[in-house]
């Protein structure tokens, strides 16, 4: 910890502390060990940068248990939104075979940008409502709706350009 300003030896004092209360604090938020860990160092880097501002020392155990709690709901959040994200692959690939029996439509669909695949993909591949693509793809339903409107009239235009 760069600085010896008088400031670096409390800070550790405290984190020696009140370090592994910290950690639980993290463990019982994140419920796994590896995103606990993450979260209280990176609490413990905003801890160091904000101890200076820290004018009342009595409240340190109180500030950092908001400031690791703060951390440990963020990692929990990120990492949700991540599973959320994820397809499922017992769901099957119905497009998949679709594509392997029309060419003209899988070479259709390769013309589309990646998240007008995605949406059709995900809507007619893999059965997913509107509402639920939206929160796999992390964007609104009406964005979806554009996204897999866009797709339609563009696939409209090239395959009816083929015939």
């Amino acid at each position: 910890m760069a600085g010896f300003d008088g400031d670096s030896v409390t800070f550790e004092a405290a984190v020696a502390e009140h370090g592994s209360a910290l950690y639980g604090l993290a463990l019982a938020i994140t419920g796994n060990v590896a995103e606990a860990e993450d979260a209280y160092q990176t609490a413990l880097e905003q801890a160091w940068r904000g101890w200076a501002s820290l004018r009342d020392r009595n409240s340190a155990p109180a500030w950092l248990a908001t400031i690791c709690a703060r951390s440990a709901r963020r990692s929990r959040r990120i990492r949700r939104r991540l599973a959320a994200r994820q397809v499922s692959a017992d769901r099957g690939d119905p497009l998949g075979e679709v594509m392997l029996w029309d060419p003209g439509l899988g070479s259709a669909l390769m013309t589309l940008t990646a998240r007008q695949r995605a949406v059709v993909a995900l809507h007619y591949g893999q059965g997913y409502t509107l509402d639920e693509v939206g929160r796999l793809l992390g964007c609104r339903g009406g964005t979806v709706r554009s996204h897999l409107n866009r797709a339609l009239e563009h696939l409209r235009k090239g395959l009816s350009d083929e015939t």
